[in-house]
């Protein structure tokens, strides 16, 4: 009996090191990354429910669902533009406007983003992103489906300039 007790004590500190040990090094992963500031600039207009989405998290979920889907090495921090807001070595700063109904059943985000690396600026105009409501859709859904669509846009113009690809050895 005590062997037993002994035994399964040994296994469940062995279990608990190994665990706490890759805590500790799943903890020092993403320090050890590049970081992506996201530094959004939207309309002073609120929402006054307290228990409402604001855009600028709506743009920080998006950027963080993409760059999980992309398997993007970088950590991404969002924040919004105030005053003396540092630059950021590595800074995407979306000027984002309302999100519109233009004609009946379609929501359009556009946002003007400019992408800035160790100090050189790549702007990409305005991004628009346009998504078609379906019948019996939960607003919510929809809102965060056109946030994720314009994080999307703006991946494919922002993945070759964050990740440049080796050029291919030429014989």
């Amino acid at each position: 009996m005590k062997t037993r007790f002994i035994f399964s004590l040994m296994a469940a500190t062995l279990l608990l090191t190994s665990l706490i040990t890759r805590a500790a090094d799943d903890a020092k992963a993403p320090a050890d990354q590049p970081k992506l500031s996201i530094v959004v600039v939207e309309n002073v207009q609120r929402n006054p429910s307290a228990n409402a989405i604001s855009d600028f998290d709506r743009v920080d979920l998006a950027f963080q669902y993409v760059a999980k889907q992309r398997k993007w090495p970088v950590t991404i921090a969002a924040e919004r533009l105030v005053a003396n807001t540092p630059n950021h070595e590595t800074e995407l700063r979306v000027f984002l406007h309302p999100v519109r109904e233009e004609t009946p059943g379609d929501l359009t985000i556009r946002a003007w983003m400019a992408l800035t690396i160790q100090g050189v600026k790549h702007d990409f105009g305005i991004i628009t992103f346009r998504y078609y409501m379906r019948g019996g859709e939960q607003m919510d859904d929809v809102i965060e489906k056109v946030f994720r669509g314009a994080a999307e846009t703006a991946a494919t113009k922002i993945e070759p300039l964050l990740f440049p690809k080796p050029d291919a050895v030429k014989s």
